[in-house]
């Protein structure tokens, strides 16, 4: 008779080394969905603008620029979508997204709206994202 319990960790042991390369693997899978989802805050911004004829020319200057940076043991992926000052009317988009009160103009949230619009859409898109970095990491 045995004294105790033996367990065979041997496949436990392998998900948990191909689980550890998934974050490793996952980064470019995640620049995609933010990419792809800053195009279309982008797009539904610039709709929300063309709609107004007083600010209609500002529309092209709405951007996006997605920075990576990767040190420390961390990695970040960040996006700024709003208006470029170094366009058109660009200068102008905080007057049109965050209102003028001495100059009558309300806020129109463009860029707040449509951030809220694709959130859901963002949420679905990193998951096929880590998805898509768990089958390359072999699970």
């Amino acid at each position: 008779m045995s004294d105790g319990i033996d367990f065979d960790l041997h496949e436990l042991d392998q998900l948990a080394a191909v689980l550890g390369k998934v974050p490793d693997i996952a980064g470019p899978f995640i620049n995609s969905a933010i990419q792809f989802t800053s195009v279309r805050v982008k797009k539904a911004a610039q709709k929300k603008v063309s709609a107004s004829k007083r600010w209609k020319s500002m529309a092209p200057s709405i951007d996006y620029e997605v920075t990576t940076f990767q040190g420390f043991g961390a990695s970040v992926l960040k996006s700024e979508i709003g208006y470029n000052k170094g366009k058109g009317s660009g200068a102008r988009g905080n007057i049109r997204e965050f209102g003028a009160p001495k100059h009558n103009t309300p806020p129109s949230n463009d860029l707040l709206i449509s951030l809220h619009e694709n959130e859901a859409d963002f949420q679905k898109g990193l998951g096929i994202a880590l998805e898509q970095a768990e089958k390359k990491a072999g699970l």
